[in-house]
């Protein structure tokens, strides 16, 4: 009898019926766990599963099931009891609707077939490696959603079969008439294997033979076996082969019509065996193997709404790409179409680089900023951005090779979030520095940590290097890990007196040099793709031999190098702004203003000037360069400023009076940086790393005399701060998560903590009265300002109300300065005693959507602020242009030839089918 609404089932409160998408008697309901008040879904089992053996078998598989954590399955969370006679199996409720609710009207496009028969195959895989068996697979167990398909009843309906008694013969069924699809067991009897009927266990060839009748439903839009009566079905099954899908949809390809037709062999043993190989297959398809009858799409004439006819261009030419010469035998198939437009809905975020999905589907960036932050995709079919990872910025994301997952590094954390949203996931600690990361299909990621490529499973655990530095080519760092299409081995970056890219190895240490490189490389479509300065080259790749082949060819110009992480300078201007998906699509970012730094490296040329409280900008201050970090003397009449040249960079001297520019430090590949001025105005602390160790260092500021160490350690830091009397030294220090530091400059030098948490404590300024210290935490998931005595004391005050990050002092500490996305704010802040009071933060004009495009780095200052905190001293993009506004949808407007966008600064282009274009070449 069905379940009403309101009926408890222990903890449980049933809310209403979930449509399978049959007539059935419901079984499935949406409930809510009164205890947590989440909502679940709840499928009440029948009465032969009662038994305690049965309910034991499936207390069983449902923690298999849940320690999966497959994106593709639908956790079960518990198997409940509720007296007298109701048991009852709880999981997690999705939105979406079946598979056969779907199939009602009609068939699916093939390139959606194929995405869901690899998911269904993936989750399989995982289950049947567990040990866990279907056994009852069909479209109603199908749930499909806005991120992929989601199996349902996992281990219910095998368990279902092996409780009753094996039907023996068809004859016993002979009378049981079968009209329409509104008997549930019939139904399910579709898809079921012939050995099932048989009495025999289904095993994982079962569940195989239920997706080869799912995949021929999907795209003949009938069912591959429909006969009227329930004898006629299972005789059917058991000895009538169907039609070829090709002969209902001509446009199947033979690759996945012979797929299928292996999959409803009757003998299980000629079937495919695993569902391992059923995935490969189709993705093989997927990838190129086989576009037989998929046809080229005709070029259009018409002008078009710009958006509108990219989504066209990316399903069709995704279409199109199922596949390459090697079944050319059968059928001429013309030649895919390159299609190239512009995406102005991706966000503009200054240096951090594209990531496209493996499948093509999703480009993806860190939200930047204080306002939202978070990860950002957009669908290439999409306009507008959806925030798929609200939390603190993170650094350095990369995807699953399925596309459903995302891992990012956050508070010296690696994570990993489900794209189809719930709270992030720790995989496991990451040693900085950092340096990018990448996730085979068996579900090993291997990333860049403490200067070594370090390997961990994604589903948690602790990491071990798979690298060693090579000391006789004095190499100080391996990044930016990428496998190869077999998923044991990668590319990485060893960064070196002369850098390269090499080919590692899962299996050994042993590692093979591929090219001289001073930026990444990444495997994509046949091709390696990497940078040599602003220009990307793809050249062909033997994965046998791992051998380059062929010429480089130049594939994009213009395109930026990014700083991608605040936790290590060494990555610096080594990640251009490309990316690539295994479907032949291709991203870039295009800067024309984008040039070569004095060694080579790539980076936006910016410029100081003056700006007032109300954004008026004054002249611009020096040449064009690529400059990180600014600060002002006390007197105002100089600036000390980071200039990054090549993999490192030193520090200099502007003098506002004299109009000139003189070199502070002489050593670019010890990378000093993050200069700060003392009170007196007599000398500059800086950071720097040498020897591959991080120390404090200060210097006259007139350049005289030596470098006096401060402090070293292996802990990256960045000097921040001076107390008022020039005693101390404040430093945020980069850990397990970013801590705030302090240091004696002389006597013992010995530094101590001030802010030591699991939060992440960045940007410390010492008010100059000497009482308060101002900082950044994310403490509530987003970065925020606070202010707390100093050096220490009782009671502490948030500052911002809406995000804020690098906050600044005025000279008389009665004001506060921060960015806040897109503006800069002043607080008043008012002191009687040891009481501290903030006034509500004004916006004094506006700098960006990311403050941090400013600065290109988020580890140091983008601004400085003159004594009176009436002018403003700020390092901005170009060499006389405005200051940035607006995210990347103001700077465009029109796509070429095609009545869009055009491109601009930060214009994302996407090209479909982009290895296409190296063959005219």
């Amino acid at each position: 009898m069905p379940l009403d609404p309101g009926t408890r089932l222990g903890p449980y409160e049933v809310l209403g019926t979930i449509d399978s998408g049959v007539t059935e008697p419901n079984e499935r309901y949406k409930a809510s766990d009164t205890r947590v008040n989440r909502v679940v879904s709840l499928k009440v089992l029948p009465p032969e599963l009662s038994t305690p053996e049965m309910k034991a078998r499936l207390e069983s598989d449902a923690r298999t099931i849940s320690s999966l954590n497959h994106p593709n399955i639908c956790a079960l969370m518990d198997v409940g009891h509720h007296e007298p006679s109701t048991d009852f199996v709880v999981a997690e409720f999705v939105e979406g609707e079946t598979l056969a609710e779907r199939l009602k009207r009609g068939p699916l496009p093939i390139i959606e077939t194929i995405t869901i028969a690899i998911a269904i195959a993936d989750s399989l895989d995982k289950a049947h490696r567990k040990g866990v068996i279907h056994g009852g697979l069909n479209p109603s167990t199908v749930l499909l959603t806005a991120h992929g398909p989601k199996l349902l009843d996992f281990g219910v309906a095998r368990l279902k079969e092996e409780s009753q008694a094996p039907v023996a013969s068809p004859i016993a069924a002979t009378r049981t008439s079968l009209p329409s699809l509104s008997a549930a067991p019939a139904f399910t009897a579709r898809y079921l294997a012939p050995e099932q009927f048989a009495g025999a266990q289904a095993d994982a060839r079962s569940d195989i033979f239920a997706v080869g009748t799912i995949l021929y439903e999907m795209i003949a839009g009938r069912p591959a076996f429909q006969e009227k009566t329930l004898a006629l079905l299972m005789a059917a099954i058991q000895s009538v082969d169907p039609d070829p899908v090709s002969k209902l949809q001509p446009a199947t390809p033979p690759a996945l019509d012979h797929i299928i037709k292996r999959c409803l062999s009757k003998n299980p043993h000629q079937r495919l065996q695993t569902a391992w190989d059923l995935m490969t297959q189709l993705r093989w398809v997927a990838e190129g193997g086989s576009q037989i009858g998929i046809p080229a799409p005709a070029a259009g004439h018409r002008k078009q709404d710009w958006f509108a006819w990219a989504a066209v261009a990316a399903v069709s030419i995704l279409a199109v790409s199922i596949a390459p010469s090697a079944m050319a035998r059968f059928q001429s198939v013309p030649e895919p179409m390159v299609a190239r437009f512009f995406a102005p809905s991706v966000p503009a975020i200054g240096a951090t680089p594209l990531l496209i999905s493996p499948d093509g589907r999703w480009v993806l960036a860190s939200a930047g900023g204080t306002g939202a932050p978070g990860m950002s995709g957009v669908r290439l079919n999409a306009v507008t951005p959806q925030l798929l990872i609200k939390q603190n910025i993170l650094y350095q994301p990369f995807w699953s090779a399925d596309s459903q997952w995302i891992a990012f590094f956050d508070d010296g954390k690696l994570k990993k979030s489900d794209v189809s949203g719930g709270p992030s996931q720790i995989i496991c600690d990451a040693p900085p520095p950092i340096g990018a990361g990448t996730w085979n299909r068996d579900g090993v990621i291997l990333f860049s940590g403490g200067g070594l490529i370090q390997r961990v499973l994604a589903a948690g655990g602790q990491p071990t290097a798979v690298t060693e530095l090579d000391k006789s080519k004095q190499e100080s760092e391996h990044l930016a890990p990428s496998f190869l299409p077999d998923g044991r081995h990668y590319l990485f970056l060893a960064v070196a007196t002369e850098s390269a890219i090499y080919i590692g190895s899962l299996d050994s240490k042993e590692r093979k040099r591929l090219l001289a490189s001073d930026s990444r490389a990444i495997y994509a479509s046949g091709y390696v793709l990497f940078n040599r300065g602003n220009a990307v080259f793809a050249q062909p790749l033997d994965t046998n031999k791992l051998e380059l082949t062929g010429e480089p060819i130049r594939v994009a110009d213009s395109v930026p190098l990014g700083i991608t992480s605040p936790y290590s300078s060494s990555i610096i201007g080594r990640f251009a702004s490309f990316a690539a998906s295994q479907t032949g699509v291709l991203v870039f970012r295009t800067n024309p203003n984008a040039t070569a730094g004095p060694t080579g490296a790539v980076g936006e040329p910016r410029s100081f000037s003056f700006f007032d409280r109300t954004g008026a900008r004054g002249p611009s201050i020096g040449a064009a360069g690529t400059y990180v970090g600014v600060d002002l003397s006390p007197d105002g009449k100089q600036f000390v400023v980071h200039r990054h040249d090549g993999t490192g960079g030193d520090n200099w001297v502007y003098n506002l009076t004299e109009g000139r520019m003189q070199r502070l430090t002489f050593d670019d590949t010890q990378d000093n940086q993050s200069p700060v001025w003392s009170p007196d105005g007599t000398r500059i602390a800086f950071s720097s790393r040498r020897n591959n160790k991080w120390g404090i260092y200060t210097k006259l500021a007139d350049g005289t005399g030596t470098e006096d160490l401060i402090t070293e350690s292996d802990a990256i830091k960045v000097a921040m701060s001076w107390s008022p009397d020039g005693k101390l030294l404040v430093y945020s220090q980069v850990g397990q998560s970013g801590d705030v530091w302090a240091v004696p400059v002389t006597g013992d030098k010995k530094p101590f903590a001030l802010l030591q948490s699991r939060f992440n404590e960045r940007f410390p300024q010492v008010s100059p009265d000497g009482k308060w210290l101002a900082y950044t935490s994310n403490e509530t998931q987003r970065d925020e300002i606070y202010v707390r005595p100093f050096p220490d004391g009782p009671g502490r005050w948030q500052v911002s109300v809406d995000g804020g990050v690098q906050p600044r002092w005025r000279h008389d500490s009665k004001e506060l300065y921060f960015l806040s996305a897109p503006s800069l704010m002043a607080a008043e802040i008012r002191v009687a005693g040891s009481s501290f009071q903030a006034g509500v933060p004004q916006a004094l004009f506006a700098l960006g959507t990311n403050p941090n495009a400013l600065t290109g780095h988020n580890s140091y200052f983008p601004y400085a602020v003159a004594s009176d905190g009436r002018s403003f001293l700020i390092s901005v993009i170009g060499p006389g242009g405005p200051v940035v506004s607006g995210g990347l949808a103001d700077q465009v407007a029109n796509l070429v030839d095609r009545g869009g966008p055009t491109a601009g600064a930060n214009t994302v282009t996407v090209v479909l089918n982009w290895p296409q274009m190296l063959k005219k070449k």
